[in-house]
């Protein structure tokens, strides 16, 4: 028995991950799909939401600290600038120009990314920052270290190198605790203190164009694969 019915409307984890039309989950990874919810935005909330949920914990990131997020316009830069905001942290973001604009109605502090970025953050958090999540992985860990004091509020998505800097490499998403993260993102997204930004979506057929957009950067928001 389960908490749900042929043709209820779920969203949440697969049990193999894939790009794919059908999946198998556990009923114990899903949760229903708000009417008010798109689809666009439910198939974003596991993956990156998942993530961003869980980076903020592993670093423990808490009221009135700073928070260095890189690589902050994309798809979990997006969720976990909100999900600090609302946490009464104080964000700084690196993206290009174009999505300062973006960054500031999110609520984070914006800065352009590149040669000078220790003087910019300096320029906005003169203490330097209380942590560091590196979303980009183009080569902003050294200077991680040097902003946050050390390499233990440090975390990295997307460098392989974090092992060479004593940096910690997180991947698997929300894992166990994908479930309450997605709760949790419903409910800020219900209270309007959170959104999706979906920057461009893919059919399925696309989905090595997706990847392709996704390492080139510059996002304005979520890829989203549609199944058909």
């Amino acid at each position: 028995m389960t908490a749900f019915a042929v043709g209820d409307e779920v969203l949440g984890s697969s049990s193999t991950p894939s790009y794919a039309q059908f999946a198998l989950a556990d009923p114990a990874a899903l949760v229903t799909r708000p009417a008010d919810v798109s689809w666009e935005v439910a198939g974003s909330l596991a993956g990156a939401g998942g993530t961003a949920w869980k980076v903020l914990d592993l670093l423990g990131v808490a009221t009135d600290e700073t928070l260095l997020i890189h690589a902050a316009a994309g798809g979990v830069g997006v969720l976990a600038v909100q999900l600090a905001v609302a946490r009464g942290v104080r964000v700084i973001g690196t993206a290009s120009e174009s999505n300062h604009e973006l960054l500031r109605s999110l609520g984070a502090i914006p800065i352009t990314y590149g040669d000078g970025l220790a003087d910019r953050v300096r320029a906005v958090a003169p203490q330097g920052v209380d942590a560091v999540l590196d979303a980009s992985g183009r080569g902003e860990l050294p200077v991680s270290i040097e902003l946050a004091g050390g390499p233990e509020r440090v975390l990295t998505i997307a460098a392989f190198d974090a092992a060479d800097h004593g940096i910690r490499f997180h991947v698997g998403g929300g894992g166990e605790d994908t479930v309450q993260a997605i709760q949790d993102i419903l409910g800020l997204i219900k209270d309007g203190r959170l959104q999706v930004p979906i920057w461009r979506t893919y059919p399925l057929t696309e989905a090595a164009a997706a990847l392709e957009a996704s390492r080139a950067g510059h996002l304005g928001g979520k890829i989203v694969l549609l199944p058909a």
